[in-house]
């Protein structure tokens, strides 16, 4: 009996160990980004090498227009931070960057807008009043943050340079801006930019802005078929109707937007109700989405997020198209979603964060005890009857805190995905997440274009077991290179599969244009480059 029983022990505590936990470790301050972020009230951020060292970097923006005491340990309002990445777990401050500004941040994306193989960054400012308006506080700098309007920034050889003005693509009439689209609207090899504003403003909307070239945009929403009234907060795009254009979804006014393959746009009203929101008060609101293939069917999924301290997030499956239209269907119970979560989860991600090759849900929220960082990940744990489902870390429940934001990438190159999050609260501050997960196999890849964008944004990618390209029975995972989804913001252009213990894989790319790329019997662990 006292066998059995020790045999017992044994088999639970191999059980036990054997147990996947998605873990990470705090290296704020070790990566020098702690001092000089110490203080800031940070609402948007983004990955994004911008120096082309084969490391992604950093930007961090926060609002600055709150009274000084609100930025302790700061003595007043922490500008917006540019950090290079130097490796080995080591970040430096660009001091003399000409990002460095006051303003009220609430989003960013690095992205090539002109082709030249190097990253500009697009800056989204929450303005208060229009240019030439002065604030009728005369404290500086909040006093200019508040009139701060939005800023994109050129890229020659890592030099950054505001070019805001003569662009276009920030006009005076632009104020709360919250979230930038980046994606290729009309299928011309340019990157257009689709800024979403906040309802918290006169007459709000979002506007599409066509890439001219040479770094010039225009004005093209009523053109687009877009309402002069859509609001919102975060977003999600992904080409959900197979024609080779650019869909997208809107969190907080939750409207669907299908392409129609003529540079044209159509509401999905017959997803409207499906999506409406039924506010439990006035602050109630949806906010960050994205899109992923959640059980492995080669259907794009989408993922809610909810701003709100009563956060019922929500969980839609992808059943297929019929009549041009993905018809989705609300699973969140089903997939082992909680009713609410007791915090607001602004941000969400669709990644695989285990590498195990089930993709995980993770909102920017969690768990802060004893200055340790637990993040709200829901695990996809596999299929049941073709739904997901999903276990938290830790059990639903207060105390928990929330960041605004909080991108994923992997700033050290080792295959697993990192997170910044973006604090807003005194007494917090922003963390730098390393994954130290178990290690598994995984690839990740990156699409260069040349007639689509050079980022490959828009380009679809599926891994298929070795010797098996093609058949969906093989179907190892699906994902489309986006940037900037969830809420604000931004993500390297990374296509990021975990592939548990298979090490060779077949990929298939479906570029925007329609062509494809393919290649059989790739080696996992690598970061493979592919050029159209």
């Amino acid at each position: 009996m006292m066998r059995l029983h020790a045999i017992f022990i044994v088999i639970l505590a191999t059980n036990l160990v054997a147990q996947p936990r998605i873990l990470f470790k705090d290296l704020t301050q070790s990566a020098g980004l702690l001092e000089p972020l110490a203080g800031l009230m940070g609402h948007g951020g983004a990955w994004g090498d911008f120096d082309n060292d084969g490391l992604i970097d950093l930007f961090v923006g926060g609002f600055c227009d709150r009274p000084n005491a609100e930025y302790e340990p700061a003595t007043s309002p922490v500008p917006t931070r540019l950090f290079r990445n130097l490796g080995k777990g080591r970040f430096e401050l660009m001091k003399d960057s000409p990002t460095a500004t006051y303003a009220r941040t609430s989003g960013a994306v690095f992205a090539d807008l002109d082709n030249d193989g190097t990253l500009d960054l697009y800056v989204a400012n929450n303005a208060k009043a229009s240019a030439g308006t002065k604030s009728k506080s005369t404290i500086e700098p909040q006093s200019s943050a508040k009139n701060h309007h939005s800023q994109l920034f050129k890229n020659t050889n890592g030099k950054l340079k505001d070019i805001s003005i003569a662009s276009g693509a920030v006009p005076d009439s632009l104020l709360t801006a919250r979230n930038i689209g980046v994606f290729d609207y009309d299928s011309d090899g340019m990157l257009d930019l689709l800024v979403i504003e906040d309802k918290f403003t006169r007459k709000p909307r979002t506007t599409l802005f066509k890439n001219l070239s040479g770094l010039k945009f225009k004005d093209v929403t009523a053109e687009a078929g877009l309402p002069e009234d859509l609001f919102g907060l975060g977003h999600a795009v992904a080409d959900l109707n197979e024609d080779g254009r650019p869909d997208f979804f809107i969190g907080h006014s939750n409207r669907l937007f299908m392409s129609n393959g003529k540079n044209r746009y159509r509401e999905a009203v017959e997803l409207r109700e499906l999506f409406q929101w039924k506010p439990l008060h006035g602050e109630d609101w949806p906010c960050g989405a994205a899109f992923g293939d959640l059980n492995r069917d080669g259907r794009l999924d989408l993922v809610l997020s909810i701003h709100c301290e009563t956060a019922r997030n929500k969980v839609f499956i992808n059943d297929g198209l019929k009549n041009g239209l993905p018809q989705f269907r609300e699973v969140s119970k089903e997939v082992g979603f909680p009713e609410s979560v007791p915090v607001k989860c602004p941000h969400v991600e669709i990644q695989d964060f285990d590498n195990d090759g089930w993709p995980d849900i993770y909102l920017s929220t969690g768990w802060q005890e004893e200055g340790i960082i637990t993040p709200l990940i829901f695990r996809n744990t596999g299929n049941n009857g073709g739904l997901p489902q999903f276990t938290a870390p830790k059990p639903i429940k207060p105390p928990m805190v929330y960041f605004p934001c909080g991108p994923s990438g992997d700033f050290d190159n080792d295959g697993k995905l990192d997170l910044f999050l973006i604090n807003w609260f005194k007494g917090n501050h922003s963390r730098l997440l390393r994954n130290e997960s178990a290690t598994r196999h995984w690839l990740q890849v990156r699409v260069t274009g040349k007639q689509m964008n050079r980022m490959g944004i828009g380009s679809q990618i599926r891994l298929y077991q070795a010797g098996q390209l093609g058949k969906r029975e093989a179907l190892l995972g699906f994902q489309e290179i986006n940037i900037g989804f969830g809420y604000a913001s931004g993500q390297p252009a990374i296509a990021h599969f975990g592939l548990g213990s298979v090490a060779k894989i077949d990929i298939e790319v479906k570029l925007s244009h329609g062509k494809s790329i393919t290649r059989t019997h790739v080696a996992a662990d690598q970061l493979i480059n592919l050029t159209e």
